[in-house]
């Protein structure tokens, strides 16, 4: 069910910025963030700019919204080949005794990313300085108009959500023991025993809390049998509205 709030306006009519509130699959909602044409063209110009630095920063268990820029356009890999492709990397993952997992999801992922947070973000990946300022102002423009953090939707926002949460990426590489795999804010990691995955949920927690971001409690979990991981993530469990995310920028 969708319900749809009136645009919020702004001095030039292709820059209102209108908020849609879809339902969540799971219960509750999310905040959809419809751009202008001005806006949409101007957020999709200086995240393309970017785009290859960031790409370059990214390690291969970074499954969802991977990106990359034909001559002057950014594009995201297909949803469903995405999914996919994270799909069969976790079941690859699955087998073996003794093993255990962690699970973990971020709180209000993109409300909390900060135009700050994706500053430093796309200063620790190497992006151009100018790039980087362009952007922030934007961003800040998004904000004063009541957009909280990255605006849900359009697909720029998942490439710089990538940028933010590469350091995490690394950390679950770096404490697991085993192969790590995130799914846009969601991620798994198996490790070799329970004691193992305890720690990835603190190196989670620790590498969260550095960019400013939380753990969502109440999806993130340690689990002593990683089949039951695999049964989770099969299931397509992401709604039309994170779909959009996936598809070429316009």
């Amino acid at each position: 069910m969708r319900h749809t709030r009136p645009p919020r306006s702004y001095e030039r009519a292709d820059d209102a910025i209108q908020v849609e509130v879809v339902s969540k699959p799971g219960g509750g909602s999310r905040e959809l963030t419809h751009l202008g044409d001005r806006d949409r063209r101007h957020y999709d110009a200086v995240v393309t700019a970017v785009t290859p630095s960031i790409e370059r920063a990214l390690a291969p268990s970074a499954v969802a919204n991977r990106a990359r820029v034909t001559g002057k356009r950014l594009e995201l890999e297909p949803w469903r080949l995405a999914r996919r492709r994270y799909v069969h990397a976790v079941r690859a993952s699955t087998s073996g005794p003794g093993r255990a997992a962690f699970v973990g999801d971020v709180r209000d992922c993109y409300g909390s990313m900060t135009p700050a947070t994706v500053v430093r973000a796309l200063h620790l990946v190497g992006a151009a300085p100018d790039s980087i300022e362009r952007l922030a102002t934007l961003l800040k423009s998004f904000e004063s108009r009541g957009v909280r953090g990255l605006p849900i939707g359009p697909c720029p926002s998942a490439v710089l959500a990538n940028a933010i949460l590469a350091p995490v990426d690394d950390a679950l590489r770096e404490v697991a023991g085993g192969p790590a795999f995130r799914w846009v804010d969601d991620v798994v990691a198996f490790t070799p025993n329970l004691a193992a995955a305890r720690r990835t949920a603190h190196a989670f927690d620790q590498a969260l809390s550095g960019l400013g971001l939380s753990a969502n409690e109440a999806k993130s979990h340690v689990v002593d049998d990683p089949i039951a991981v695999l049964a989770g993530v099969s299931k397509t469990s992401i709604s039309p509205a994170s779909r959009h995310g996936m598809m070429r920028a316009p």
